[in-house]
């Protein structure tokens, strides 16, 4: 007698891959994973959370930063910079030296801002201010052990501030506390396009695929500037993020990352992106970005201007260290991210909204979540699906569909009941249930003749996480 086989998705935790043909991909990974998530609490896919909006200026808000010394928020539309310490009430603060989209950073208890004119800085909160003997031209600001960095993107030259003096900038040859500069790669073709952190270096992506690592700091005897790689094209300032111990970026490579390795300052290239790459790579341009979405555990990509954003979830879930990659698209273009604990405010079109758990739109409109999986192809006359088993947590009451095989089979999900506990409705003569469960299951005898089968999920309202869906088969 023939063994039934199981084609088990284990919850599908590989997310996207694009790498390969959907026949060709494993039960654990998706063709589809739109307006969907992995949670990383318990790892399961869910439904996106909706977005609240907070507030709706009526022009492009296009930069959104939180100045945690003075809890207050600043956002920029074009040249104008506003603030509000609660997104309810706002006053412009000014107008910006430059004409780039500003860049924010803290340093002591004052947000530097570099827009690719002088710096200008915000003390106490309400107050902008012109650093009158900054280099002239800074499309880039940060910090770095008591130093203020900067650079130009019409340059290769990357400056430092004196140590602990955002206003000094003066090089005095006696003094190695003083500010200083080096040009990265002196001599070679192309300017800075970025620079990021990785462990006790500082990377910088230059035009033309040029990476070099700083190795140490300027007052120190063993400071020095080495190439790394001729292949590391990063295609926008904003486009290389760190986290715990790599550098991301995005370029026209796709998604990558340099990592430490065991000799001092040496790093190694990593292909982070392997699964969605050769998708990247045809839809990127100047306007890609990366956010790092730390309470979701996540790497947002923006390849393009548009609504469009590749969710990286970055806790391993292949044995070579790659995260998993799902997608969301955004009511609104996305322009900005900010994250305050665990709230993750979004800046898109003309608005500031919240991720919100309690809703299942975003800035009104309905979201909807599809997920497909593999598609198995019958290696003789046909595929007998045997039996099918779909079971969901349900986060918001709602209703969609599954598909397993030929049919489509409309599914209803139900979230739990208000707590007992507080409830001031009367037991007796109340025909409500006290306790609705969460849970979906949907099981299935048979399931006829195929010849191929490919599960797919679409959540049409409300929100759910996936615990199962397996099929059992035989091929006759």
């Amino acid at each position: 007698m023939a063994e039934f086989a199981t084609m088990s998705s284990g919850g599908f935790p590989y997310g996207l891959n694009w790498s390969k043909n959907p026949e060709a991909i494993a039960d654990g990974e998706l063709v589809q994973a739109e307006n969907a998530e992995y949670d990383h609490a318990d790892g399961s896919l869910r439904t996106v959370p909706g977005v609240t909006i907070k507030l709706d200026l009526g022009i492009p808000v296009e930069t959104l930063f939180y100045d945690n010394r003075h809890n207050t928020f600043y956002f920029s539309s074009g040249t104008v910079l506003y603030r509000s310490a609660d997104l309810k009430i706002y006053v412009r603060l000014g107008t910006v030296s430059g004409s780039s989209k500003p860049v924010y950073c803290m340093y002591g208890d004052v947000c530097l801002i570099a827009t690719g004119g002088l710096l200008q800085v915000i003390s106490g909160g309400n107050s902008l201010q012109t650093v009158s003997g900054s280099p002239l031209v800074n499309h880039y600001v940060t910090s770095r052990i008591g130093r203020v960095l900067t650079y130009s993107l019409t340059s290769d030259q990357l400056n430092y501030s004196a140590i602990g003096d955002y206003t000094s900038w003066q090089n005095i040859a006696s003094d190695s506390s003083s500010a200083q500069f080096v040009n990265i790669g002196y001599k070679d073709p192309g300017n800075i396009i970025s620079i990021d952190f990785l462990s006790k270096v500082i990377m910088v992506y230059k035009e033309g695929g040029r990476a070099y690592k700083i190795v140490g700091e300027p007052q120190d005897s063993n400071y020095a500037v080495e190439s790394v790689s001729q292949t590391a094209s990063c295609l926008s300032m904003n486009a290389t993020i760190n986290v715990d111990d790599k550098s991301y970026y995005l370029g026209q490579a796709g998604f990558m990352s340099f990592q430490p390795v065991n000799t001092y300052g040496n790093v190694a290239p990593f292909e982070e992106g392997l699964n969605i790459n050769a998708w990247i790579v045809k839809n990127i341009d100047s306007n890609c970005q990366l956010w790092h979405v730390q309470p979701k555990k996540q790497i947002w990509l923006k390849t393009q201007n548009d609504k469009r954003i590749y969710m990286y979830h970055y806790i391993p879930r292949y044995s070579d260290g790659r995260g998993a990659f799902t997608v969301r698209e955004f009511t609104n273009q996305i322009n900005d991210v900010c994250c305050i604990g665990n709230t993750v405010y979004v800046a898109y079109g003309n608005k500031i909204g919240i991720l919100d758990l309690s809703v299942d739109t975003d800035d009104g409109i309905q979201l909807q979540t599809a997920i497909t999986g593999n598609n198995k192809l019958t290696q003789k006359h046909s595929i007998l699906v045997m039996n099918r088993n779909f079971v969901t947590y349900n986060i918001i009451d709602g209703y969609g569909f599954i598909q397993c095989g030929k049919k489509p089979k409309n599914v209803i999900f139900s979230a739990s009941s208000p707590d007992v506990y507080g409830n001031v409705d009367d037991i007796y003569g109340n025909k409500k249930f006290i306790y609705t469960d969460s849970y979906t299951r949907s099981y299935k005898v048979g399931g006829g003749s195929n010849k191929s089968v490919q599960l797919s999920i679409l959540i049409q309202k409300g929100a759910v996480s996936i615990r199962q869906f397996d099929y059992q088969y035989l091929e006759v």
